[in-house]
């Protein structure tokens, strides 16, 4: 052994002697493994749970979970309209959408045959409509039925069937003179699923109400309205078509006329009409009090 080699061993032996015993080390090395392998069994387990909730939120999701904040912000903010959260992917051939409402917590859609828009307004023709929200039906005549898996009821009154399942809410499916109404309304509660796109815009406000409906044919061919009880307003591109003498008289600083107990002006490019049989000065001073929206959303119509 050369000099240097002996500087080595004796360097070595004097840290050797200053080294702990290897136990207590390697004791507090397997308890920290131990304790590190708990923590990553933790940690997948939660993992694990946190993908669970995930694939049975996609289930609800599809299902019938309304769209959250973030899917439809422009409906959460005030003044912007309602959402409108579930729509039907199935519908017998030639039925478009030819009417919305928005009335006491409930969102209504209908869709009739094309051109037909008018006979959700006279209740009449057939029609399929879909509703989200509170609904008020009765607890007789109802037969057990399963939308999707979850149970429903199903009420059938001649050429009109009903389908009531709760889901995140309660959902209502009503076809109306149909020459299947049970099977059609079956099949188009099958087919409802979220939307989180569409959004009611009213047309029209009159004291901080919005236009409760809004319907028809096409997106030049519309109208809303408001039942403001007893005096109702419409407003709509199409001029009224109310017969008998017509008498001028002054509306929104513009001419217009007065016939039975409607009273109607055009602003801009669309009518406004109120009804009702209240004296003619509150008929004026309504139609003065309507606030009109700019572009008002029409794409949807007839579609």
């Amino acid at each position: 052994m050369n000099d240097t080699e002996q500087l080595i061993t004796e360097a070595l032996g004097k840290l050797a002697e200053r080294t702990p015993h290897p136990g207590p080390t390697l004791n507090a090395l397997r308890r920290k493994r131990k304790r590190h392998r708990n923590v990553f069994m933790i940690a997948a387990a939660g993992v694990a749970a946190v993908a669970v909730l995930i694939f049975a939120g996609v289930i609800a999701s599809d299902r019938y979970a309304p769209p959250s904040g973030n899917d439809a912000a422009a409906a959460l903010v005030p003044g912007n309209g309602n959402a409108l959260k579930y729509a039907p992917h199935w519908l017998p051939d030639g039925f478009v959408e030819g009417h919305r409402s928005v009335e006491n917590g409930q969102v209504v859609r209908t869709w009739v045959p094309t051109g037909a828009a008018e006979n959700v307004v006279r209740g009449s023709g057939p029609s399929i409509s879909v509703a989200g929200g509170s609904s008020q039906l009765d607890t007789t005549g109802w037969e057990d039925v399963t939308v999707r898996g979850l149970k429903g009821r199903l009420r059938l009154v001649g050429q009109a069937a009903t389908v009531q399942w709760k889901a995140q809410e309660t959902l209502v499916v009503t076809v109306g003179a149909m020459a299947d109404p049970r099977e059609t309304a079956l099949r188009v509660a099958d087919s409802v699923r979220a939307d989180a796109k569409t959004v009611y815009q009213p047309a029209f406000r009159v004291n901080g109400k919005q236009a409760s409906e809004m319907g028809g044919n096409g997106p030049a061919d519309w109208f809303a309205q408001l039942n403001l009880q007893p005096a109702r307003v419409k407003v709509s591109p199409q001029a009224p078509q109310a017969g008998g003498p017509r008498t001028p008289v002054t509306v929104r600083g513009k001419q217009g006329f007065l016939v039975d107990d409607t009273v109607a002006v055009q602003d801009g490019d669309v009518w406004i009409t109120v009804s009702g049989g209240v004296p003619v000065a509150e008929l004026v001073s309504t139609a003065d009090k309507v606030e009109l929206t700019p572009s008002p959303d029409t794409s949807w119509l007839g579609r």
